[in-house]
């Protein structure tokens, strides 16, 4: 019995190694439901951010779902800009995206950016 690749990633290497072996994998193995992902202003996932994983940030919210006690106690330039601005993510409602000095290095790749800033036209 082959696993296909979307099984092995949903199920796990486990569930995978078992029909790799031949035996059937139960329908009613399911993966463990993970807690949605928390997108920060920014428009990285927190979890799969190099500052979260450095503990230089907490975590956030958009733009548009910040509150005034968040805005309060976190001193986020990209969270700040990105409330007053009134839009939810840098990359899909600020024009200076590419160029903003709150993102490059910290958490964006000047070279990234260029690169983004050269496929935007």
């Amino acid at each position: 019995m082959q696993v296909s690749r979307r099984n092995m990633l949903c199920q796990g290497a486990a569930a995978a190694a078992v029909g790799i072996l031949g035996s059937k994998v139960l329908a009613d193995d399911k993966p463990a439901a993970k807690a949605p992902a928390i997108i920060g202003a920014c428009g990285l996932a927190c979890n799969a951010c190099p500052l979260m994983k450095a503990g230089k940030c907490t975590g956030c919210a958009s733009g548009k779902d910040a509150t005034p006690e968040l805005l309060a106690k976190k001193p986020c330039p990209v969270l700040q800009c990105a409330a007053k601005k009134k839009i939810d993510y840098c990359g899909t409602g600020c024009k200076g995206f590419t160029k903003c000095s709150k993102l490059i290095g910290k958490p964006y790749d000047k070279k990234f950016m260029a690169m983004i800033a050269k496929r935007l036209g």
